[in-house]
């Protein structure tokens, strides 16, 4: 039986175990402001000490690779620019943010070794698609699955039926999160997402990472995800047996990509993912 609830309702009533550090909705707000400059925006990061220390592990990691130390944030947004910097900011504060959920409800370790892979995947693809600013698709990326955790912290039991009976063969998760919650984890994580008043880039991806055809607004950066979620999946078993899906085909000519990139991606994917891991996740859960 479905739930009464909305994905509106859900994120609402438990906004305050799923809200981002207020630095980061200042900074997130700063950088779509016209009028805030970038040492306005460094500025506030250097006021929050964790997070400053977090940052400039990050872009001094074997991760970026650059060739001299960058020592302040002033000199990182340089380098960067704000809106990279915004999205590693978002990057840090949501795995930070997110890291002590009880093992009970879910293996957090498994959870963002497959964000996190699904992240550098789509980061990937974009590039091959010469997009710009193409780590905004890591965020994407990272955030696919967000709505998973809001249900798993919300809605535990009937979190564990869905992944119960998607296990079975030939069986769609969304179908059976649809049929017991009335909404799928790809709606309630672009809910969140607008609660932290993210761009629209990012909100449409993660509402149909799983339905990559039904995006109307962003069809590309959809179809990215979509594709890196499934590149994941193939690089390491899926958090949950109701999360292997196959590749929607049509993805890859939305791209304009050949699908034998496949095997090229995913050795990227591979050299980059132990770096990642131990920068963006590992350094934080220690």
């Amino acid at each position: 039986m479905s739930s009464t609830l909305t994905p509106q309702e859900l994120v609402h009533r438990n906004i305050n175990l799923l809200s981002l550090p207020e630095t980061a909705m200042r900074i997130n707000t700063m950088v779509s402001d016209p009028n805030s400059t970038a040492a306005d925006i460094g500025d506030i990061v250097s006021q929050d000490p964790a997070l400053t220390a977090r940052l400039l592990r990050v872009v001094n990691s074997s991760f970026y690779g650059f060739p001299s130390q960058i020592d302040t944030i002033s000199m990182a947004i340089t380098i960067l620019g704000t809106r990279q910097l915004r999205d590693l900011v978002i990057t840090t504060s949501v795995i930070n943010r997110f890291r002590e959920i009880p093992a009970s409800v879910v293996a957090m370790e498994s959870f963002w070794c497959h964000s996190l892979t699904s992240a550098i995947a789509a980061k990937n693809l974009a590039q091959h698609m010469k997009i710009s600013n193409s780590e905004r698709l890591f965020v994407a990326g990272l955030l696919h699955d967000i709505g998973k955790l809001v249900m798993y912290i919300a809605l535990p039991d009937p979190s564990r039926q869905v992944i119960e009976i998607a296990a079975e063969p030939q069986v769609d998760s969304d179908h059976v999160e649809k049929a017991i919650f009335g909404f799928t984890h790809g709606q309630v994580g672009a809910e969140l997402l607008r609660q932290w008043r993210l761009p629209e880039s990012l909100v449409e991806p993660v509402a149909y990472h799983h339905e990559p055809l039904s995006a109307k607004v962003y069809p590309q950066e959809t179809a990215i995800v979509h594709l890196a979620d499934v590149i994941a999946n193939d690089i390491q078993p899926p958090i949950s047996a109701d999360d292997d899906n196959m590749a929607e085909p049509l993805a890859w000519e939305i791209l304009g990509l050949e699908a034998s990139l496949l095997e090229r991606l995913h050795e990227e994917v591979y050299q980059q993912l132990d770096d990642a891991l131990d920068i963006f996740y590992y350094t934080h859960a220690a």
